[in-house]
């Protein structure tokens, strides 16, 4: 059966070095997606609390490593969803996400606030989040047009 032996001689894809990096950092950039969107949604949870039921993030398919199209926390009180979802772009912007609202297709991902994480953990990822807004914002504070220096 020539089938058999044949199939014993493929060999995988190959692909580049490059392209095999690319394929890693993208994979990297999901599991630190995926955390950070954790960390928020814990973040949101402490800061609001009881009105953060989950936290949707949309990517384009053919983004950037580090953008995302879109962010919408699932609240328990319609009202205050702006107030919500400007926060939640506040913390993944400091964390180091860009919006690009622009494109097409998208890919949804929901986080929800995890009672399977241990207390330290959340208490960790609430740390982390409210250290990175607060750095963000001291950036901001701090700069001062009339005083930067022109090039």
């Amino acid at each position: 059966m020539p089938g058999n032996s044949e199939a014993a001689t493929i060999s995988p894809i190959q692909r580049s070095p490059e392209d095999l990096l690319a394929m890693q950092r993208t994979r990297e950039a999901a599991q630190r997606l995926d955390d950070d969107a954790r960390a928020v949604v814990c973040w949101l949870d402490a800061e609001f609390p009881g009105l953060v039921n989950s936290m949707e993030v949309q990517r384009h398919h053919g983004c950037e490593d580090n953008e995302i199209a879109h962010v919408e926390p699932r609240v328990t009180d319609r009202p205050r969803r702006h107030e919500a979802r400007d926060a939640a772009e506040k913390a993944l912007t400091a964390l180091g996400w860009s919006f690009k609202p622009e494109g097409r297709d998208v890919r949804s991902t929901f986080h929800r606030p995890s009672q399977a994480q241990s207390a330290h953990a959340r208490l960790a990822d609430i740390a982390r989040v409210r250290r990175a807004v607060k750095q963000a914002h001291t950036k901001r504070s701090s700069y001062c047009p009339s005083t930067a220096r022109q090039e």
